[in-house]
């Protein structure tokens, strides 16, 4: 009898768990958080992001040039989210569409590394370091922030080179 209201009791606790865990064990909370300009948000408040796409060399683009991909895999591929040809232009694509960003000669310094640059509607902050450099070809690594006019943005992280 005694071994009868001790099972009884045993499965009433366990199905009376709130969480449905039998194990006893205490199931663990989703850590994943994301650090932004504005602080640190959860992965349930992501804001909204601009979705990067990757390309293949724009035709415009020949000769010395700077193309970063979002990591070392995808650069090796050859799938880029950002190419500029040293101080004409510059191209990410998004929403299917190439976006071209006219820069001034001399935009883009590789050796500081750091760069902002605008059209009407996106503005690309770019930031990092030289890793390697092979002769005329220099290796980077660092983060793009694209923001378009409405606040939508996105911080990628960059992998590439710039060189002739």
């Amino acid at each position: 009898m005694k071994k009868l209201v001790l099972i009884t009791t045993l499965i009433f606790i366990i199905s009376c768990q709130k969480d449905g865990n039998t194990s006893g064990l205490k199931t663990a909370q989703d850590s994943l958080s994301l650090k932004t300009d504005s602080g640190t948000v959860s992965a349930g408040e992501i804001p909204n992001q601009i979705h990067l796409e990757t390309f293949a060399f724009p035709p415009e683009v020949n000769g010395c040039s700077c193309y970063f991909s979002a990591n070392k895999a995808d650069f090796d591929d050859e799938k880029y989210i950002y190419i500029d040809d040293y101080g004409n232009n510059a191209f990410i694509k998004t929403n299917g569409k190439m976006i071209k960003f006219e820069m001034k000669e001399g935009d883009f310094d590789p050796e500081n590394f750091s760069k902002t640059i605008k059209n009407s509607d996106f503005t690309i902050s770019i930031t990092g370091q030289k890793v390697k450099e092979l002769g005329e070809v220099m290796m980077f690594q660092g983060t793009m922030t694209v923001e378009n006019k409405t606040g939508e943005k996105t911080v990628t992280p960059i992998y590439g080179e710039c060189g002739c």
